[in-house]
Parts: C-alpha cells; sequence; structure tokens
C-alpha cells in the first residue's frame, strides 16, 4: 500500500488535527517531497509533532518513512525514473529484447485500452450526465497532459462553446482561476507524476466550490481526492514515457456521449462550425491549391 491510500485508508480514523494535515499532505505531496519536516509544517500551519504523529499513525517509524515513500511513488527514484527507463530500453536494444519492441509497443496500448475500457464502465455515464446544470467548463492538463485536455477543449467547441483551455501561457493561471464559481465545472487531467500546477487549479477550484471532474491515471491520484466523478487511463509502456493512448481514448468517448446528449442542438452547431471552418479556407484542397 502506498502513502496516499495509507492516508485515504487510516482518514477516517484521524483527530481532526491529523485529519488537517493528511488533507495537506493529499494537495501538497510535492511540497513534502523537496521541503524538511519543519518547512512542510509552517507552510501547513501545524507543529512538526503533528506530523510526526501523523506519520506513526500511518505505521511509519518517522516522519522520513513516510516522505521516502511519497518519493517513490513520485518515481523519484533512480529505479523509477525516465532515465533509468531510457537507460533500460537502450540496453534492451543489444539483446533479443530490442527486436520486439515495436510488437511491445502496440499490444501494451491496447491493453490499456482495454483496461480502460473496463476501468470506466460503471463510473463513465455519471461522469456524463454531471454536466448537467454547468455554466461553464473549465480544463487543463500540462505538459504531457497536455494533449488530452487540448483534444477534448477543440471536439468540444464544435458543438458547445461554453469551454475554456486553461493553458497556462506566460504563467497566466490565475487570469482563469479568479473566475472559478459555484456554477462552473472544472476538468483536471493528469498522470504521475503530476504537475504543480494542476494541482493549483484543483485546489482553487475547491476553494471556488466548482465541480471538479478527474481524468487521471490511478484511483490514488491526487486529482481524485476532490473530484465529483473520475475517468481511468492506464499509462502502462515498454517505453521511457507512459502512453497517453488510452487517455486519448476515453477523451474521445467523453466527447461523443456529450454531443449525443446534446442532441439535435449539437448537430446544428457543429454543422456551422464546420461550414466556417471550410469556407474560412482552413482545410486543404488540392483542386483549389493546383489551380
Amino acid at each position: 500500500m502506498n502513502p496516499r491510500e495509507k492516508i485515504i485508508d487510516h482518514f477516517s480514523q484521524l483527530s481532526p488535527e491529523l485529519k488537517r494535515s493528511a488533507q495537506f499532505i493529499l494537495d501538497n505531496e510535492q511540497e513534502l517531497i523537496v521541503l524538511s519536516m519543519r518547512a512542510f509544517a509552517l507552510k501547513a500551519e501545524v507543529k512538526p509533532a503533528t506530523l510526526l504523529r501523523l506519520a506513526k499513525c500511518l505505521g511509519y517509524e518517522g516522519w522520513n518513512g513516510l516522505k521516502d515513500d511519497f518519493i517513490v511513488l513520485n518515481g523519484l527514484r533512480n529505479d523509477q525514473s525516465y532515465t533509468s527507463k531510457a537507460q533500460k530500453m537502450v540496453n534492451d536494444l543489444s539483446n533479443e529484447l530490442g527486436n520486439d519492441l515495436y510488437d511491445l509497443l502496440f499490444e501494451s496500448q491496447m491493453n490499456n485500452l482495454i483496461a480502460t475500457h473496463q476501468k470506466n464502465k460503471e463510473s463513465f455515464q455519471q461522469f456524463v450526465d454531471l454536466f448537467d446544470h454547468v455554466d461553464h467548463i473549465y480544463i487543463c492538463g500540462f505538459r504531457a497532459s497536455f494533449p488530452i485536455a487540448w483534444s477534448i477543449f477543440y471536439v468540444y467547441k464544435l458543438f458547445n462553446k461554453n469551454i475554456t483551455l486553461i493553458d497556462g501561457l506566460a504563467s497566466n493561471l490565475e487570469m482563469y482561476m479568479r473566475d472559478f464559481s459555484k456554477k462552473d465545472a472544472v476538468i483536471v487531467v493528469g498522470f504521475h507524476p503530476y504537475s504543480r500546477e494542476i494541482i493549483s487549479v484543483m485546489n482553487n477550484a475547491k476553494t471556488a466550490g466548482s465541480k471538479i471532474f478527474a481524468i487521471t491515471d490511478h484511483v490514488t491520484s491526487p486529482l481524485a481526492t476532490h473530484a465529483i466523478s473520475t475517468l481511468w487511463f492506464s499509462t502502462d509502456s515498454p517505453s521511457f514515457f507512459p502512453s497517453i493512448s488510452s487517455g486519448l481514448g476515453i477523451s474521445e468517448a467523453l466527447l461523443a456521449a456529450l454531443l449525443s446528449k446534446n442532441g439535435q442542438n449539437a448537430v446544428e452547431k457543429v454543422k456551422m462550425n464546420e461550414e466556417f471552418i471550410i469556407q474560412s479556407g482552413a482545410y486543404f484542397n488540392d483542386r483549389f491549391e493546383k489551380k
């Protein structure tokens, strides 16, 4: 059981003060990794002894044991880093495993799609239905998660314009977060290791009372902590970098379901936007280009 799972498992048994500390850890685990216990306690507005007591309640001998487990969980040990995985790939290329890499990559992606399909069977429709009565949707995914968020934003906007992509351009997150309200939905997309920016957006959405939806990789993902509904995707890969193919797959399923839910009105908006794009000359036209 990893440290997030331990906190979630023990949460109901903790005292109010320890619950507050435990929640702060779930929301700020990146800071936990880089700060000393004293500095982290200061940021959490608790005494260092409180953090030590929490660690012991979770089964650790001390704070360093809890911190070390979070370091491992976030892939910051050499044997889990991108560098070590890249080195393993290079080493494998020198033996018979290297010849199978192409097949292994596609087999892994197919397995990820199957696993993602199974994981979301029960929760998918609930995720879609909870979008009712939302004034505006914000969506974000940073670094390697950005393609998933961008895909949802681009296609959804073809039939519903009430969506905004939080892109983080010029460190502009606060320009979006200041507008969050109780009538909005915020979709956070991310997988391990989770970006500092996505945690900041999620925490601000929680403070504003916005509905939080997560598209993420694991039941212990910090993105699922405050989400009212979550879609899961698998990132396993024989490559050195996690795969996002199943994340794109579940996002395509979500878009199809949302269009269907919006009915004929959505079809008319697609028609209008498609005609505009064609007339604008955005698509390459072989006959036109040859004239």
